[in-house]
């Protein structure tokens, strides 16, 4: 169509240009001279808008910028909290791939970003992570996640109601890699400055010192192992040189 609209306008124009020609024999000559240079120079302005406007309406055309809000993208978010949900998953891969490098996984439902705007822990779907097969992510008030390694059993063994689906495991080396060492050595490292020579970690996870004897909590450590699992945590401990004991309802580091 277009093409075919070319050559009409193409085939108009040389027409056109025959018929001034005409004219100009058929005029008197001293006319003549006024005419020519009439034809010459619509013959120019005519060249120009064959060879500009096609190109100039053409980049129009290109340039021209859809308006509108986000829009949903078929899963229930908008464009926007699309890009989020994309930015946070390329965190979760790092955090996750820094213990695993192998480590692929998938949201186990779909996912709101409201959900963890608000603090909610979303469960993930995890492969190529050890004995582990599913994660919980969660996100501070600072936008900092926070992810928990867990091992959800597939069967339940008659009579056994720990092996329940429902009730995850905690593995603590796992919890300490991803969560607790960096908060820890960031926090033992600002209380040795100050002439501290141990902190507690509560059963809630509350990180506190002794002012003589009354608590002063100074952060919180998020999904810290129950009271079950701190054996095995204070092993953990060890491993990484801290010097961890049990007391009758905290973790007690010391260092020296």
């Amino acid at each position: 169509m277009k093409a075919k609209k070319a050559r009409t306008i193409k085939k108009t124009l040389q027409i056109t240009v025959l018929c001034l020609f005409a004219a100009a024999f058929l005029l008197p000559k001293g006319s003549q001279s006024y005419l020519m240079t009439g034809i010459a120079a619509a013959g120019v302005l005519v060249s120009l808008a064959i060879l500009i406007i096609p190109p100039l309406a053409s980049g129009l055309r290109k340039l021209r910028i859809p308006t509108g809000r986000a829009t949903d993208t078929g899963n229930g978010n908008s464009d926007l909290e699309t890009i989020l949900i994309r930015q946070i998953s390329y965190q979760i891969t790092d955090t996750l791939q820094s213990a695993f490098p192998e480590a692929t996984w998938e949201f186990a439902e779909p996912l709101r970003l409201s959900h963890l705007l608000d603090g909610d822990a979303i469960r993930l779907s995890t492969r190529n992570t050890g004995n582990h097969n599913f994660a919980e992510v969660s996100m501070d008030e600072y936008g900092s996640l926070h992810l928990q390694m867990l091992t959800v059993s597939a069967l339940k063994r008659k009579g056994d109601k720990a092996a329940s689906p429902d009730i995850p495991k905690v593995d603590p080396a796992s919890w300490y890699s991803l969560i607790g060492k960096p908060f820890l050595v960031e926090m033992i490292g600002n209380l040795q400055a100050k002439g501290h020579q141990k902190l507690f970690i509560g059963e809630q996870g509350d990180v506190y010192i002794l002012n003589g004897k009354e608590p002063e909590v100074k952060g919180k450590l998020e999904h810290f192992p129950p009271k079950a699992y701190w054996p095995a945590l204070l092993q953990v401990f060890a491993d990484d040189e801290l010097e961890a004991a049990e007391t009758e309802n905290a973790v007690e580091i010391t260092w020296a």
